[in-house]
Order: structure tokens, then sequence, then C-alpha cells
């Protein structure tokens, strides 16, 4: 895995896995383009439009956005 990339304890390997890609799409969250999206499946209560980069995933921004617009 990338060393600049967060690293997740309970997937070590998302970059190897799939899980997160090289891509141009914006983050759902920040609004940001990092060059990097999250594109496995994820579990939450709410509708989700978008994606997330691996940043705002790790440090929790992406759960709390989700917290605000519900």
């Amino acid at each position: 895995m990338s060393a600049s990339l967060p690293l997740f304890r309970h997937h070590p390997d998302s970059l190897a896995s799939g899980s997160i890609r090289a891509a141009t799409e914006t983050c759902a969250c920040r609004t940001c383009n990092t060059g990097w999206i999250y594109t496995a499946t994820f579990y939450t209560a709410y509708e989700v439009t978008g994606r997330f980069c691996p940043w705002c995933i790790a440090d929790g921004s992406a759960a709390e956005l989700r917290r605000r617009i519900h």
C-alpha cells in the first residue's frame, strides 16, 4: 500500500484488494479531489450519494457528514 494513503486496521491492504483506487472523482464529503476514492460497499442507515476519499473515511469526516445531513 502506498505510504501516502491512510492505513485501515481492519483492511490493511485496501489498495491491493481494489477497495481504494486511483480516481479523478471528487470526494462526496469535502468536495476535494485527492486522486483516490473508496470503491467498496459499506453499511449505512442513510442513502449515500457519491464516494468518499480514504482520508475522509479515516478521520471520521465521512461519518460526521452523514450525521449532520440526517
